[in-house]
């Protein structure tokens, strides 16, 4: 009796075995990180480089009528986004050369050589968007200044100035984030800025400057 005890027990423990042994491992779940969603807020500083054209406006055409060259600068702003909507200000300053060269008549037969030289721009505006993820499409516009120099020269004349001329902008952009931190962005801007007076007396002259900038940049998201 006490042989067939021992051996049920046996028995009932080797098909317990068995049974343990057919069940499927389990195995705790990892744990995975998942990236925080990316977001536009923030502040920001960048560098930009582009292409300025448009053109003097003056009744003497002292400074030429069509000027062009490059600018390249530096941006900061701030960015805030609730949704898909991204609202923030920026404000930039750019150094270049956009210039034109006219030959106007400095009277009696006489020819001068002249140049209207945008030296600088500079800019503070609001921007109004709509991100999709780490694409933001968006509008900008606000104040927008210029460093603008006359110069006129000729027989007897040596005339060269400069103004501070004062006005407004708008235009629109795009910017792709490539990292959380670093985002690239082309964008176009229109300026017009209002008129300054020139030199004195025979060859006074009023003029303003009407700007297209094109213009791409880079810029580090804290």
């Amino acid at each position: 009796m006490k042989k067939l005890l021992i051996a049920a027990i046996g028995a009932t423990a080797f098909v317990s075995l068995a049974q343990a042994a057919d069940l499927p491992y389990m195995k705790e779940a990892p744990a995975y990180a998942y990236a925080p969603a990316f977001t536009w807020t923030g502040f920001y500083l960048g560098a930009n480089a582009g292409l300025g054209f448009g053109g003097f406006d003056g009744a003497q055409r002292y400074f030429g009528s069509s000027p062009l060259g490059g600018l390249y600068g530096f941006t900061a702003g701030y960015n805030y986004q609730q949704g898909n909507l991204v609202v923030g200000g920026e404000g930039d300053f750019a150094f270049g050369h956009v210039a034109d060269d006219a030959s106007p008549s400095l009277g009696s037969g006489a020819i001068g050589t002249s140049t209207g030289v945008l030296q600088n721009f500079f800019s503070v505006r609001g921007r109004v968007g709509y991100a999709m993820d780490r694409v933001l499409f968006y509008g900008t516009g606000g104040y927008a200044g210029a460093n603008v120099r006359g110069a006129l020269s000729g027989p007897g004349v040596a005339l060269d100035q400069t103004r501070v001329a004062n006005g407004w902008t708008l235009g629109l952009g795009m910017e792709y984030a490539i990292t959380p931190h670093f985002s690239v962005k082309g964008e176009y801007l229109y300026a017009s800025m209002g008129n300054n007076n020139y030199f004195s007396s025979l060859y006074a002259t009023s003029n303003s400057v009407n700007l297209n900038l094109l213009r791409a940049g880079v810029n580090y998201h804290f």
